[in-house]
């Protein structure tokens, strides 16, 4: 494995590690915040490494575009944070494309830990193995986001009308 590959290696399992505890942690701390900048910067570097490397095919693939997604979801994740005045749904937009990251991440290292455990005899094994393994983490991430989604403003308030009528009824 190259410098650039362990590098990579290790920022990945940084992410990995600090994306579980953002998502295991309340949101909105002190700790979130250090947590996710943590995140933000180990996923930066890690996806500028993955497209340094090329030992898979040689050339540029869809690995590579899978970093490039990634760093995009990235961006688009923390700009809302970063602006002020933040706009109104920025808690919704850093929540879904975090979680989008992080369901990318989590999907490039399964695959990995498949291409590099598993006994594929062929790059179309290879292949599949990747696809098979990426679709199955990519609808366990769906789910989970869907879950585990904020609660918007609008449906925060119309919960709570919702319990005050219900109240004045009694």
């Amino acid at each position: 494995m190259t410098a650039s590959g362990v590098a990579h290696a290790m920022l990945a399992m940084v992410g990995i590690v600090v994306g579980f505890a953002q998502f295991v942690r309340p949101k909105g701390t002190r700790v979130h915040r250090a947590l996710g900048y943590a995140y933000v910067y180990a996923m930066l570097l890690a996806d500028g490494l993955a497209l340094l490397i090329y030992q898979f095919t040689g050339k540029f693939n869809i690995l590579h575009i899978g970093a490039i997604a990634n760093l995009t979801f990235i961006m688009v994740a923390i700009i809302p944070v970063l602006r002020t005045p933040r706009p109104s749904n920025w808690k919704r937009l850093h929540y879904y494309w975090m979680g989008w990251s992080y369901v990318g991440l989590m999907a490039a290292g399964a695959t990995q830990l498949v291409v590099q455990t598993g006994q594929l005899a062929t790059r179309g094994q290879a292949w599949t193995a990747i696809a098979v393994v990426s679709v199955v983490v990519t609808v366990i991430g769906f789910f989970l986001i869907g879950r585990y989604r904020p609660v918007s403003e609008s449906q925060s308030d119309l919960g709570e009308a919702m319990s005050q009528h219900g109240d004045a009824q009694s």
